[in-house]
């Protein structure tokens, strides 16, 4: 008889480690999803005008940006001094500091 109650307690931790365990699982890949929005979902269309543009097409770089931080899509990068314009498919935004176009043609 007292071996009852003791498979009766281990019986309930190993249910409750289980439900912990199964509850983490499926938390996990939310939270990190949730932690990271900017790295899971692009921005579509937008202007973005840089004080500096460097283009070796298909590919555009610009420096010093009005540009929001994370990943674009189907946007434009223009220059400050020159006009020049250029539409890229898909690119990286860092903030003010940076931007890098993929796939580009020119605008204008």
């Amino acid at each position: 008889m007292s071996s009852t109650p003791y498979v009766r307690r281990t019986g309930l931790r190993a249910l409750a480690t289980a439900a912990a365990a199964l509850f983490l699982a499926a938390a996990a890949p939310a939270a990190a999803t949730a932690a990271t929005p900017h790295a899971t979902a692009m921005r579509d269309g937008g202007a973005i005008t840089c004080q500096e543009v460097d283009a070796d097409l298909p590919g555009v770089f610009g420096r010093e940006c009005n540009g929001q931080y994370g990943p674009t899509s189907d946007f434009t990068i223009t220059d400050a001094s020159s006009g020049d314009s250029f539409r890229c498919r898909s690119g990286w935004s860092e903030g003010n500091l940076w931007v890098r176009g993929n796939d580009c043609v020119p605008s204008n």
